[in-house]
Protein backbone atom coordinates (compact mmCIF):
# COMPACT_ATOMS: atom_id res chain seq x y z
CA UNK A 1 0.00 0.00 0.00
CA UNK A 2 2.56 2.60 0.62
CA UNK A 3 4.19 2.06 -2.42
CA UNK A 4 1.00 2.24 -4.40
CA UNK A 5 0.39 5.50 -2.67
CA UNK A 6 3.60 6.87 -3.17
CA UNK A 7 3.59 6.15 -6.81
CA UNK A 8 0.41 7.65 -7.26
CA UNK A 9 1.48 10.44 -4.90
CA UNK A 10 4.35 11.16 -7.13
CA UNK A 11 2.49 11.02 -10.38
CA UNK A 12 0.33 13.56 -9.59
CA UNK A 13 2.62 15.61 -8.31
CA UNK A 14 1.42 16.32 -4.90
CA UNK A 15 3.30 16.91 -2.34
CA UNK A 16 2.79 15.44 1.00
CA UNK A 17 4.02 16.55 4.37
CA UNK A 18 3.28 14.93 7.45
CA UNK A 19 3.99 16.68 11.12
CA UNK A 20 2.94 16.43 14.58
CA UNK A 21 0.37 18.05 16.30
CA UNK A 22 3.28 20.96 17.47
CA UNK A 23 3.82 21.01 14.07
CA UNK A 24 6.90 19.95 13.50
CA UNK A 25 7.83 18.19 10.20
CA UNK A 26 8.17 14.29 10.44
CA UNK A 27 7.79 13.26 6.77
CA UNK A 28 8.04 14.90 3.20
CA UNK A 29 7.94 13.56 0.32
CA UNK A 30 10.15 14.62 -3.19
CA UNK A 31 7.78 17.36 -4.61
CA UNK A 32 7.00 18.78 -0.87
CA UNK A 33 10.77 19.57 -0.49
CA UNK A 34 10.85 20.89 -3.84
CA UNK A 35 8.33 23.42 -2.76
CA UNK A 36 9.16 24.22 0.90
CA UNK A 37 12.52 23.00 1.04
CA UNK A 38 13.66 20.43 3.50
CA UNK A 39 11.78 20.52 6.35
CA UNK A 40 12.48 17.42 8.10
CA UNK A 41 12.48 18.03 12.08
CA UNK A 42 11.67 21.66 12.16
CA UNK A 43 8.47 23.37 13.39
CA UNK A 44 6.71 24.74 10.16
CA UNK A 45 4.57 27.81 10.46
CA UNK A 46 4.74 28.97 6.92
CA UNK A 47 2.35 28.11 3.67
CA UNK A 48 -0.23 25.23 4.62
CA UNK A 49 0.35 25.96 8.02
CA UNK A 50 -0.35 29.45 7.77
CA UNK A 51 -3.67 28.60 5.87
CA UNK A 52 -4.31 26.36 8.71
CA UNK A 53 -3.73 28.70 11.60
CA UNK A 54 -6.00 31.52 10.39
CA UNK A 55 -8.59 29.13 9.52
CA UNK A 56 -11.84 30.79 11.67
CA UNK A 57 -14.11 27.93 10.29
CA UNK A 58 -12.91 24.80 12.42
CA UNK A 59 -15.41 24.02 14.65
CA UNK A 60 -12.70 21.74 16.21
CA UNK A 61 -9.35 22.79 16.16
CA UNK A 62 -6.69 20.11 15.35
CA UNK A 63 -9.67 17.42 13.88
CA UNK A 64 -11.19 16.74 10.97
CA UNK A 65 -10.16 17.70 7.67
CA UNK A 66 -9.74 21.43 5.64
CA UNK A 67 -9.60 22.23 2.01
CA UNK A 68 -8.35 25.49 1.05
CA UNK A 69 -8.86 25.79 -2.65
CA UNK A 70 -6.85 27.93 -5.35
CA UNK A 71 -4.00 29.04 -2.60
CA UNK A 72 -1.12 30.59 -3.81
CA UNK A 73 1.92 29.35 -1.76
CA UNK A 74 5.13 29.34 -2.28
CA UNK A 75 4.91 31.30 -5.49
CA UNK A 76 2.26 29.18 -7.43
CA UNK A 77 -1.00 27.95 -6.81
CA UNK A 78 -2.49 24.94 -5.02
CA UNK A 79 -5.47 23.00 -4.07
CA UNK A 80 -4.40 22.08 -0.37
CA UNK A 81 -5.93 19.66 1.78
CA UNK A 82 -4.92 18.57 5.58
CA UNK A 83 -6.03 16.06 7.70
CA UNK A 84 -5.71 16.39 11.55
CA UNK A 85 -5.95 13.73 13.86
CA UNK A 86 -5.13 14.35 17.39
CA UNK A 87 -1.65 13.25 16.70
CA UNK A 88 -0.85 14.62 13.10
CA UNK A 89 -1.21 16.79 10.77
CA UNK A 90 -1.25 15.56 7.05
CA UNK A 91 -1.01 18.08 4.30
CA UNK A 92 -1.39 17.30 0.88
CA UNK A 93 -1.07 20.24 -2.15
CA UNK A 94 -2.16 19.79 -5.69
CA UNK A 95 -0.66 22.04 -7.77
CA UNK A 96 -2.82 23.65 -10.30
CA UNK A 97 -0.62 25.60 -12.59
CA UNK A 98 -0.94 22.47 -15.47
CA UNK A 99 -4.58 22.90 -14.67
CA UNK A 100 -4.98 26.49 -15.48
CA UNK A 101 -2.51 26.30 -18.72
CA UNK A 102 -4.87 23.60 -19.90
CA UNK A 103 -8.30 25.69 -19.07
CA UNK A 104 -7.02 29.17 -20.86
CA UNK A 105 -5.39 26.72 -23.95
CA UNK A 106 -9.61 25.28 -24.18
CA UNK A 107 -10.74 28.83 -23.70
CA UNK A 108 -8.39 30.58 -26.07
CA UNK A 109 -9.66 28.15 -28.73
CA UNK A 110 -12.90 29.39 -28.39
CA UNK A 111 -13.14 32.86 -30.12
CA UNK A 112 -13.03 34.72 -26.80
CA UNK A 113 -11.99 38.55 -26.91
CA UNK A 114 -8.48 39.22 -25.05
CA UNK A 115 -10.73 41.11 -22.36
CA UNK A 116 -12.72 38.06 -21.91
CA UNK A 117 -10.03 35.39 -21.69
CA UNK A 118 -8.66 38.39 -18.81
CA UNK A 119 -11.82 37.39 -17.32
CA UNK A 120 -12.13 33.48 -18.00
CA UNK A 121 -8.49 33.56 -16.65
CA UNK A 122 -9.15 35.11 -13.19
CA UNK A 123 -12.80 33.33 -12.59
CA UNK A 124 -10.84 29.86 -13.05
CA UNK A 125 -8.61 31.05 -10.47
CA UNK A 126 -11.29 31.59 -8.36
CA UNK A 127 -11.09 35.26 -7.93
CA UNK A 128 -14.15 36.53 -7.14
CA UNK A 129 -16.15 38.94 -9.16
CA UNK A 130 -15.40 42.03 -6.80
CA UNK A 131 -11.38 41.14 -6.98
CA UNK A 132 -11.92 40.76 -10.89
CA UNK A 133 -13.39 44.53 -11.22
CA UNK A 134 -10.69 45.63 -8.79
CA UNK A 135 -7.82 43.65 -10.90
CA UNK A 136 -9.25 44.84 -14.02
CA UNK A 137 -10.69 47.91 -13.25
CA UNK A 138 -13.81 47.54 -14.42
CA UNK A 139 -17.34 47.96 -13.22
CA UNK A 140 -19.87 45.17 -11.87
CA UNK A 141 -21.86 45.60 -14.79
CA UNK A 142 -19.03 45.43 -17.75
CA UNK A 143 -17.89 42.09 -15.64
CA UNK A 144 -21.24 40.78 -16.04
CA UNK A 145 -21.26 41.71 -20.14
CA UNK A 146 -18.18 39.80 -20.12
CA UNK A 147 -19.13 37.07 -18.63
CA UNK A 148 -22.60 36.51 -20.42
CA UNK A 149 -20.40 37.07 -23.63
CA UNK A 150 -18.74 34.33 -22.86
CA UNK A 151 -21.81 31.70 -21.82
CA UNK A 152 -23.47 33.35 -25.12
CA UNK A 153 -20.20 31.96 -27.24
CA UNK A 154 -21.01 28.58 -25.31
CA UNK A 155 -24.25 28.13 -26.23
CA UNK A 156 -24.19 29.37 -29.66
CA UNK A 157 -21.19 26.39 -29.76
CA UNK A 158 -23.66 24.19 -28.01
CA UNK A 159 -21.15 23.67 -25.75
CA UNK A 160 -20.94 24.17 -21.22
CA UNK A 161 -17.75 26.07 -20.20
CA UNK A 162 -15.95 23.19 -18.71
CA UNK A 163 -13.34 24.63 -16.83
CA UNK A 164 -15.47 27.06 -15.32
CA UNK A 165 -15.98 26.26 -11.39
CA UNK A 166 -19.63 25.44 -10.93
CA UNK A 167 -20.62 27.90 -8.99
CA UNK A 168 -19.94 30.13 -12.28
CA UNK A 169 -22.27 28.28 -14.90
CA UNK A 170 -25.38 30.37 -14.76
CA UNK A 171 -28.67 28.42 -16.39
Amino acid sequence: MDKLLEESLDAGEIATCVKDSEKRVLSQNDYCRKICGERQGEVCEMGCMALYAQDTRQQWKGWGSRVYKNSFLHGSFFDVTLLCSAGNIITFLQPLKDKYEMALAYYRDKGLTRRETEVVSLTIRGVSNPEICDQLSISKATLRTHLNNVYRKFRDLGEVPAFMPANRIVG
